[in-house]
């Protein structure tokens, strides 16, 4: 079931965007920890985070500073609520590179992924971009190989974790 929060334009920067069956609304959310939808959205990146080698401790002070950046992917609600519908969340950080600064999608969550990944894809890459970003890169399980490499994404490296016992 979807998660119906609150969100007022002022709070996230939108690209709006149709798809066959719904339009979605696209944004950077510019105070991710104060915004209505943020419960929410944290839900959607747990499993994510959990696969992770951080936590929330280390990621909160970043979103509050701007290190990390908050995107969220909403269905817009016209009914008497007013309420828009949250799909996805994502958490983005720019890193250097060798050739130049590089995009990374760190964490993604969220339901109905063949509804908004392409477009999520797009907006983040297309403001990645005009940050002057030479790249985007993305993190995640394996599962997300064949949806991204039909948006033309390529698998550059694979991580292998073995677990050692503690002495």
């Amino acid at each position: 079931m979807a998660k119906s929060v609150g969100i007022k334009n002022a709070d996230y920067r939108l690209a709006v965007l149709k798809t066959d069956k719904r339009k979605m609304e696209i944004g950077m959310i510019s105070r991710p920890l104060e915004w209505a939808g943020w419960p929410a959205a944290r839900d959607f990146l747990e499993p994510a985070l959990q696969r992770s080698d951080e936590s929330w401790a280390d990621i909160l002070p970043e979103l509050e500073d701007g290190q990390l950046q908050l995107w969220a992917v909403l269905q817009p609600d016209s009914g008497l609520k007013k309420r828009d519908i949250l799909y996805a969340a994502a958490v983005t950080r720019i890193v250097a590179s060798r050739e130049g600064e590089i995009a990374e999608i760190y964490l993604v969550g969220g339901r109905d992924f063949e509804f908004w990944l392409s477009d999520l894809s797009e907006t983040i890459a297309r403001s990645a971009q005009e940050i002057g970003c030479i790249a985007v890169r993305a993190y995640g399980r394996t599962g997300w190989r064949r949806p991204l490499a039909k948006l033309g994404w390529r698998e550059k490296t694979v991580a292998y974790e073995k677990a050692l016992k503690e002495k």
